[in-house]
């Protein structure tokens, strides 16, 4: 089996454990008992945690190189912890709050670990967006069938699920050759390691924060659609009845649209998907704003075919160009721990405070402008960014 093959089985098992996890965290929570506060405590934590993993963990990636072993080693720590949290309740409170930072932090880092892996092969590295498809593939369909898994309505049944995905994982990761050393840009000359002040000279360079600034923007927008617009959504009539399935449109959504990008990276400049992302979000949320309906919201939500695939393959192949190979690791995750982490922390905040102060659709008004506001602020920095 060609490696591509091997790494499509990958991504989808790997999704498909972190649906299991993501998509039912607050269905569990509301079941143990917690209260609406408590519950945003516990979504809050992880993202806490997915700033920290990303750090550390994209520090020992560069100087380890070893981004097979450590793809494989989170993805059983992150099957422990989320065993783990379903076997947990209110009466361990704190305990259930800790495993769930580490769980939810685990989730998202070994993603981007799983991304630089691909990356790092040179028969993948361009195939990455059909590679990732698969991925979401692996999410839509596991979000529709996780309720097969509740009997009795009993959590802990995930076990089984959990544990097969992870058993298909090493199976398929062990086969895949090893290399121990990231990919190097021609002309560079091989590097025995990283250090810190590698990492602080990156933190300087402008086209690594002004990027990382656009997409933070950009991302504050992509997470306002998991919290603002469902809060929407479910002040409708029969909207709560329609979360799940505006879950399933958009991971759909985004089969179609990871295959075409496939074709299209080699002709189009990653700054031009950031674009389309951003455009595509605004013209999201303008629906959003102005739905009186779920089944209008609903439509609005098949915009994600030219929304976050856009803006994820294009955020991580800029990322990747612009960082040097001795922080290969370190540039991707830095960056996404603050685009994604602080993000995921700031928008639902902000969110909150905006519509308890103004109302639920001055909260997406305002979120539908950011892209707008990134695509200004790109705009404005092409010339300085072209010139460096």
């Amino acid at each position: 089996m060609e490696i591509k093959h091997k790494f499509q089985v990958i991504y989808f098992v790997q999704y498909a454990t972190m649906a299991i996890l993501m998509t039912q965290i607050v269905p569990f929570l509301t079941e143990q008992g917690y209260d609406a506060l408590e519950r945003g405590w516990f979504l809050a934590s992880y993202s806490i945690t997915t700033i920290l993993f990303q750090l550390v963990i994209g520090y020992y990636s560069d100087k380890s190189k070893r981004l097979k072993r450590i793809s494989m080693l989170l993805m059983i720590f992150l099957v422990f912890f989320s065993i783990s949290f379903y076997w947990l309740g209110k009466d361990h409170w704190l305990i259930h709050l800790l495993v769930l930072a580490i769980a939810g932090g685990l989730a998202n880092t070994t993603a981007t670990v799983l991304d630089n892996w691909v990356l790092s092969e040179s028969s993948t590295s361009k195939r990455i967006a059909s590679i990732k498809a698969n991925g979401s593939l692996g999410w839509s369909m596991m979000s529709v069938c996780v309720p097969f898994f509740l009997f009795s309505n009993n959590y802990r049944w995930f076990s089984l699920p959990l544990l097969l995905f992870l058993l298909i994982n090493y199976t398929f990761s062990r086969s895949i050759p090893e290399k121990n050393a990231l990919p190097q840009k021609q002309g560079t000359a091989t590097n025995s390691g990283v250090s810190l002040a590698d990492i602080l000279l990156l933190c300087k360079d402008r086209r690594f924060l002004v990027y990382t600034g656009l997409f933070f923007l950009l991302y504050l927008t992509i997470v306002a659609n998991n919290t603002v617009v469902i809060d929407k959504l479910i002040t409708m009539e029969r909207g709560s009845e329609f979360v799940g399935l505006k879950w399933s449109i958009q991971s759909f959504c985004e089969i179609p649209a990871y295959l075409l990008l496939n074709r299209m990276i080699a002709k189009w400049k990653n700054e031009r998907l950031i674009l389309i992302a951003g455009i595509f979000l605004t013209l999201q949320f303008f629906v959003y704003w102005l739905a009186s309906s779920p089944f209008l919201l609903l439509a609005a939500s098949f915009l994600q075919f030219f929304s976050v695939p856009a803006f994820t393959i294009g955020s991580r192949i800029i990322i990747s160009a612009i960082t040097p190979p001795a922080v290969f690791s370190s540039g991707q995750l830095i960056s996404i721990s603050v685009y994604i982490g602080a993000a995921s922390f700031l928008s639902p905040l902000a969110g909150g405070f905006l519509s308890q102060v103004l109302s639920l659709d001055t909260a997406i008004f305002i979120f539908g402008l950011l892209p707008f506001v990134a695509f200004l602020i790109y705009s404005s920095c092409q010339r300085t960014l072209s010139a460096i």
